[in-house]
């Protein structure tokens, strides 16, 4: 028995077993997705008329260089009919028109926008810490510049802080520029996959992580737990964690707000190289969580090694094809394996295809995308180990939107809104 098929199989063992820990939520999230199509989602109904509880909402808006979409987010803000909420719009060292943009939107709109101008540009993490401490609300929400709201989001959202145990809430984000390459289709793939999984886990009660956008916290467990981390790389994910650590629970409400996803593959490969990292940079911050892990924290440190299973799970993956059609193996109980680990990896695909027969053209590339990422995880954590430095790093965004129901909603929100 060589040390190669020993070291193989533990890489299939461990692919599989990590997958199989997953898949129930999967399982529970498809069928929740299933139940939000047909308007059957569970809600947390307020018990008291819905006037009765709407409290102040502060959104946080980081801006930085965003000429091309921050009009439409301001926009879709005014237009919002939620009574009590406050915007404030955080300039973190804009080089184009975007300080003009946003103070004449805080001119026209006196009492709703609030523009902070930040001396020094520090990222998002920065910005979003400054607007909070500069906030009036109960709730606190953050939204990217690129960011388009459904309309009625804020009124979807706040009846689920009725549960004093909700410390904070994330919406769901789909793409809004699915047709302009190739590119932006695997952000749709991973829309579904994301969508799934926080469905699952919301319904589980274990740990669901904030995507950094279309996202709300309470303000004092925000204070309590000392804000964003400045120095995260992906400090949606990091505060999550500690909310999870402090027993608090996160939900998750499905939607269609709007997010712009990177056209360009470079764009695309840098994001996914500050996410991945900034994945590995939080299990390693809080390594201790495992030392009285709770289902939340043990949930959250089996989804933080994501970045290392891509890797794993590929050489796993091609290690089971292998095994599976090796008339004889040094490991016979690797062929058995590589069959179980085979039907775990075609559960994805599987979902995605019943959702919509249409899209069994695009399975391939859920497969170009795991590889795309199992090589942008590997070539990240070989820089991590050589001590390479990975600072955080704003994605550009271009305005373009493909979706015809967004394309829409734009041209509406335009066409109604007032200026004084």
């Amino acid at each position: 028995m060589d040390i190669i098929a020993i070291a193989l199989t533990t890489i299939v063992l461990i692919s599989s077993l990590w997958i199989f820990y997953n898949t129930p939520a999967f399982i529970v999230g498809f069928n929740q997705w299933i139940k939000v199509r047909r308007g059957k989602e569970e809600r947390l109904e307020p018990v008291d008329p819905p006037d009765d509880f709407q409290p102040r909402v502060s959104i946080i808006v980081p801006v930085k260089n965003e000429e091309s979409v921050i009009e439409r987010l301001l926009c879709a803000l005014v237009k919002s009919d939620y009574p009590d909420k406050e915007v404030i719009v955080i300039e973190d060292g804009s080089t184009d028109r975007t300080p003009n943009i946003c103070q004449k939107w805080a001119q026209d709109h006196p009492f709703l926008i609030k523009y902070v101008h930040s001396n020094q540009s520090n990222g998002k993490p920065s910005a979003i810490n400054l607007g909070a401490k500069a906030a009036t609300g109960e709730i606190v929400a953050v939204y990217d510049a690129d960011t388009i709201p459904e309309p009625g989001t804020l009124q979807k959202v706040v009846p689920y802080f009725k549960d004093t145990n909700v410390a904070a809430v994330q919406g769901e984000l789909r793409t809004v520029n699915p047709d302009e390459s190739i590119i932006t289709r695997l952000s749709v793939l991973n829309d579904f996959v994301v969508n799934i999984q926080q469905l699952g886990k919301d319904k589980l009660d274990i740990f669901v992580p904030l995507l950094g956008t279309n996202q709300y916290i309470r303000r004092k467990v925000l204070e309590e737990v000392g804000y964003w981390d400045s120095d995260a790389l992906s400090e949606d994910t990091e505060i999550s964690v500690r909310l999870a650590k402090k027993g608090y629970r996160v939900r998750y409400v499905p939607g269609t707000t709007g997010v712009e996803a990177p056209a360009k593959l470079s764009v695309f490969l840098n994001q996914r190289m500050k996410w991945l990292r900034g994945y590995t940079q939080a299990v390693i911050k809080h390594k201790g969580m495992l030392k009285a892990p709770t289902r939340k924290t043990l949930d959250a440190y089996l989804t933080l090694i994501f970045p290392i299973m891509l890797v794993l799970g590929l050489i796993g993956y091609i290690g089971a094809l292998y095994s599976i059609f090796q008339s004889q193996t040094p490991i016979p109980i690797l062929q058995i394996i590589g069959i179980i680990l085979l039907i775990l990896n075609f559960l994805t695909p599987a979902m995605f295809v019943s959702a919509n027969p249409r899209n069994a053209i695009y399975v391939p590339l859920l497969y170009l995308d795991w590889i795309l990422l199992a090589s942008v995880s590997l070539y990240v954590h070989v820089r991590a180990l050589l001590r390479k430095p990975q600072k955080w790093t704003k994605t550009p965004k271009s305005g373009h939107v493909t979706h015809p129901k967004c394309q829409l909603a734009c041209s509406t929100m335009f066409s109604q809104i007032k200026f004084n």
